[in-house]
């Protein structure tokens, strides 16, 4: 084991660290997440769907990770700010979707089927 892997296996579990960086002019991201991350899960996909580009540099005992990827995946942005109105109108499309989805019908948490 090299000294890179005893350090990162020293890191407390507990920590949850998530880090990106890079330096200007690289194609290249490094990034950090701590196992029950979604963005975990999602580098991990990644990884297995384009292995050319997303590279899992270790992984620790915990399941936290250190990728690299590239910098053009790095996305930050504003949140979204919906007005109250607009957020009652999606409440209601979701609450009307969900109505009518055979997934959240009532037979679905009973066990019982419908024909």
């Amino acid at each position: 084991m090299n000294e890179f892997e005893k350090a990162c296996n020293e890191i407390d579990s507990d920590a949850g660290e998530c880090a990106i960086e890079w330096l200007k002019g690289n194609k290249t991201a490094t990034v950090t997440f701590p196992c029950a991350n979604k963005y975990n899960t999602k580098i991990k996909k990644l990884a297995e769907q384009y292995p050319d580009e997303v590279v899992i540099c270790h992984e620790n005992k915990d399941g936290s990770i250190v990728a690299h990827i590239p910098v053009s995946y790095v996305k930050i942005s504003h949140p979204k700010v919906y007005s109250e109105d607009a957020r009652k109108r999606m409440s209601e499309n979701f609450r009307k979707k969900m109505e009518t989805s055979s997934f959240m019908s009532e037979d679905a948490y009973t066990g019982i089927e419908t024909t």
